[in-house]
């Protein structure tokens, strides 16, 4: 039996690139990309080397919006710039005033080279792989071909009545749906997409129904009203407008175009396409919230798999149509045998036509049978390359896991000894020069008085005696008696500043290496960060090399803290150590004067923070449960890349020249604070802005620790 018609689907790339992209070069400003991207676009690829940004109103009634712009250097793709980095951008606050797209855009970029093995399958294996939504393609030679999109693929596989019927909008919806109020403001709508890496909030109210006729008890349930999408965030920041002032009610999508969770997804396909959008929401009986499709829910009918579904519904037609034959065979009979006599070339005629019709039957059942034979070697060979990944996955897994675990541990083991015999060298140090230092600190106020009344008994003899033999006047100009008696005073009580410096350094030492730092117990932590300031003394003071450093203490009122108070110094030396190098790399090309700031404050416990905003009564810190603090550590030195910053805590990564750091500093920080501790860590840092670690400890430690 032949089959007439086209396949029902399309599997070559070449069908489903979409040639019509944005292209912009390094250079252009994002402002001028916001406005490529939130204005409508021609039949033809937009190239912002050649064209103008002053398009007239009448031709872009005939454009559509771009989700994406791919950033060219000549004829080479060196980056993408999508609709969901502006939201992430827009969400942490850039002004896009003065920034090019180089220094926001997304390189290097995935993209796949179009060959004959490639298909529409290789295209959705890579957006399901790597999340993401524009593919740009390449020909053999590298030359820029189009762009594939979840809308694209769509529109080029034209999944017709077979697939989009099968299914319903129930099967592929995403129950997950990220929501707001109407009076959420923009900027925390594009938070919000940011935060969960969604396309789109849908906004909703609340209502409520009387559950018994007479009763009083109300159930109430979320009604979506309007929905705002990444492409509108891209259209306001185009636009300028502070998102921060407008709400959700004022600029949303309404009325919205819903479906039931038992419409098919042809019904579904059909809508989009009139409307003309992306998503649509699925809502239950009472208008409330159940979940939402998209053009990405859509192509999970198209997999491998789908395909076979496909033959299998072509086999069953064929079943259809030979059953219909064999009927109609059955009443040719009937009629035959009513009228042999006058009919014996017909009866002929009928029995090769039923021969035949065997013959393909039959040819159809074998080819039926090797298809599901097929079927079934290709299921279990499937089943076993899942289970080998699954497996690989696992052993990958362990050794990662165990490597780390190696690392922290060879770590800690280094900076343990290094501890135990600075702790040692720093108390034998302390040891030693206290006891001459105390000597020398004890007896200068009875070298101060007895020079005291010695000079007194002089002034006494100049008094009574004011013109002395020869030989003492002779004396008493050669050693300048008038400058000793003015200058020995003051010299003594430099030296007995002097000494009392040098007792102060030697408590730092004592404080700072904590000889019983194994035990925790309740101690000051603002001794400790003094101590530690106070051997660091030296670096913070002008040299030729560099200005001084300016270090304002911001302490708040905290209580005795818990803890292992010389560890916690080892970290504030390794913060401030890391504070001073910044500061210093930095000078001269800083224009700001070097600081360093250290705020302390008690704050509520962590994660307590939204209970006690829904119910201020329970909060934490009025129950009298145990509160927190944070020590925050700020400098306006360079700041560090996003890149940096993410490695900051792992053991052995350092940005120090050879020979200048280990980079197990704020490794080791990281797991006193959270692992010793049960605390938080963080660093916050941005180039050119300087960089900001918080430490937050609870006061008082669970025993369990």
């Amino acid at each position: 039996m032949q089959l007439n018609g086209a396949a029902p689907y399309s599997l070559s790339l070449k069908s489903a690139i979409d040639t019509q992209t944005l292209r912009v070069t390094l250079g252009t400003p994002v402002i001028d990309v916001l406005h490529l991207m939130a204005q409508m676009r021609s039949s033809c690829p937009v190239d912002t080397s050649s064209r103008s940004l002053n398009t007239d109103q009448t031709s872009l009634q005939s454009f559509k919006r771009a989700s994406c712009a791919l950033v060219m250097e000549g004829a080479k793709l060196v980056g993408i710039f999508t609709q969901r980095d502006i939201v992430r951008l827009t969400a942490i606050g850039m002004n896009f005033q003065g920034v090019k797209v180089a220094d926001v855009m997304s390189s290097p970029v995935i993209k796949l080279i179009e060959s004959d093995s490639q298909d529409i399958f290789t295209a959705l294996s890579i957006f399901r792989q790597y999340r993401i939504r524009h593919l740009p393609v390449l020909d053999s030679q590298g030359q820029l071909m189009g762009l594939l999109t979840p809308k694209s693929i769509r529109a080029s596989m034209q999944p017709a009545n077979l697939l989009t019927r099968l299914w319903s909008v129930g099967d592929v919806m995403n129950t997950q749906v990220i929501h707001a109020p109407m009076t959420t403001s923009v900027l925390n709508l594009a938070q919000l997409m940011s935060e969960y890496r969604v396309s789109c909030v849908v906004i909703t109210k609340i209502e409520e129904k009387n559950t018994f006729e007479s009763g009083n008890q109300f159930e109430s349930y979320i009604v979506p009203v309007g929905i705002v999408t990444e492409g509108d965030i891209v259209q306001f920041q185009a636009l300028e407008l502070n998102l921060s002032q407008m709400q959700a009610q004022e600029v949303m999508s309404s009325p919205l175009f819903c479906l039931s969770p038992s419409d098919s997804l042809w019904i579904a396909h059909q809508q989009m396409q009139q409307s003309h959008v992306r998503r649509l929401v699925v809502t239950g009986d009472r208008g409330e919230l159940l979940g939402l499709v998209s053009q990405t829910s859509l192509l999970k009918v198209l997999g491998a798999t789908e395909m076979y579904g496909v033959i299998e519904e072509l086999q069953q037609a064929v079943d259809e149509r030979t059953r219909e034959l064999r009927e109609a065979n059955q009443r040719l009979q009937r009629e035959i045998f009513s009228r042999a006599l006058a009919e014996v070339e017909l009866q002929k005629a009928h029995d090769d036509l039923k021969r035949q019709v065997e013959e393909r039957t039959a040819e159809l059942k074998a080819a039926n049978e090797l298809l599901k034979q097929d079927i079934a070697i290709r299921q279990k060979v499937e089943e076993a390359l899942r289970r080998r990944e699954v497996e690989l996955q696992e052993q990958a897994a362990q050794l990662a896991a165990t490597l780390h675990q190696l690392r922290s541990t060879q770590a800690s083991l280094i900076q343990a000894e290094k501890m135990s015999s600075l702790g040692q060298l720093v108390a034998g140090i302390a040891h030693e020069i206290n006891n001459p230092v105390s000597f020398i600190h004890c007896n200068l106020p009875y070298a101060s008085q007895y020079a005291k009344d010695l000079l007194d008994l002089v002034q006494l003899y100049q008094k009574y005696y004011p013109v002395p033999v020869p030989e003492i006047q002779v004396r008493a100009e050669e050693i300048d008696l008038n400058f000793v008696l003015e200058d020995l005073l003051k010299l003594l009580s430099s030296m007995q500043i002097g000494a009392e410096r040098i007792r102060q350094i030697v408590l730092s030492l004592r404080n700072f290496a904590l000889l019983d730092r194994a035990e925790m117990k309740p101690v000051n932590l603002h001794e400790g960060i003094d101590s530690t300031l106070s051997l660091l003394q030296n670096r913070l003071k002008a040299t030729p090399e560099h200005p001084g450093i300016l270090v304002i203490k911001e302490y708040g009122d905290l209580p005795l803290v818990e803890c292992y108070a010389g560890q916690l110094n080892q970290v504030f030396m390794n913060v401030l150590n890391n504070a001073i190098d910044a500061l210093e790399r930095s000078y001269p090309s800083s224009c700001s004067a070097p600081c360093i700031r250290i705020r302390t404050e008690l704050i509520e416990p962590f994660g307590a923070k939204a209970i006690a905003n829904q119910s201020p009564q329970n909060s934490p810190l009025s129950n009298g449960k145990s509160p927190w603090l944070a020590i925050r550590i700020l400098d306006n030195g360079p700041g560090m890349s996003e890149d940096v910053r993410r490695k900051l805590f792992d053991p052995f990564f350092t940005t120090k020249p050879v020979g200048k750091g280990t980079g197990l500093g704020l490794s080791i920080s990281y797991q006193i604070v959270v692992e010793k501790h049960g605390g938080q860590f963080k660093c916050i840092s941005t180039l050119g802005q300087g960089t900001e670690v918080i430490m937050e400890i609870p006061c008082k430690q669970n025993k369990l620790l």
